[in-house]
């Protein structure tokens, strides 16, 4: 942008930084410095409060603030106080669910991250995976079969919706974890907005999946995984087209 063209940019005067604000960016710049660890103490309140020269009500609201974000538990009684977290990825999870529920995000927005997702996801578990991880997998899906045979569709798939859990642990990475826990927790909301599919078609798409996935064909494995993400996407969009639901807040599908 030259001078001329930002001279008329209209320019607004610079919010003096609250209080509370400030105790949060030192106690997130202690964490980035690593002067702070998970697991760790802060200060007593009052010992705290005068070395950031604030009020106690200041730093409690700023104490709160890093609590909701996940950085912060705030615990109570005689051996409590305020200990830096391990991360929680539930507040990640959260703030995914607003998007969906404030109609940010989309049934296809979803579908179609979690192809992409779910690819590297496969590939990386197929070279990974141990015996434990092929046997917690074998359990999900005995447990899906046998709530689907008693009826109880929605624990089923609940069930189900957690066996793509266990494949991301099974790569090892956290991060990939995390984020597969994200897109689980959105899943979650729109099938419990739209209900439960009835097929058997799962179970087989499963064993074929399986089948790849103990042998290490990844190549094989993901492409089963791809077409049944697909399968499923137009199930749940018929359930909502039939039942008049529209997945999220704007009707966008």
């Amino acid at each position: 942008m030259n001078r001329t063209k930002a001279a008329g940019v209209p320019f607004r005067p610079a919010r003096v930084q609250r209080t509370f604000e400030e105790v949060v960016k030192q106690v997130r710049g202690q964490l980035a410095r690593g002067e702070l660890a998970p697991g760790e103490r802060l200060p007593p309140e009052r010992t705290l409060a005068a070395r950031l020269n604030v009020s106690r009500s200041a730093l409690r609201e700023g104490l709160r603030t890093l609590e909701m974000a996940g950085i912060v538990e705030l615990r109570k009684g005689r051996a409590g106080g305020a200990f830096i977290t391990r991360g929680n990825q539930q507040v990640v999870s959260e703030s995914m669910a607003d998007l969906l529920r404030l109609g940010n995000v989309s049934w296809s927005d979803l579908t179609e991250a979690r192809i992409l997702i779910e690819a590297i996801i496969v590939r990386a578990a197929c070279e990974r995976a141990t015996q434990e991880d092929y046997d917690a997998l074998e359990d999900n899906i005995r447990q899906a079969r046998r709530l689907f045979d008693e009826g109880q569709l929605m624990k089923k798939t609940e069930v189900l919706i957690e066996f793509h859990n266990i494949l991301a642990r099974a790569t090892g990475n956290p991060v990939l974890a995390m984020i597969t826990s994200t897109l689980t927790e959105m899943l979650r909301y729109f099938t419990r907005r739209l209900g439960s599919e009835t097929t058997k078609a799962v179970f087989r798409s499963r064993r074929r999946f399986m089948t790849a996935f103990v042998a290490r064909d990844a190549h094989a494995a993901a492409d089963e995984m791809e077409r049944n993400l697909k399968k499923v996407h137009r199930l749940y969009l018929k359930l909502a087209r039939a039942g008049g639901v529209r997945p999220n807040a704007t009707g966008r599908v």
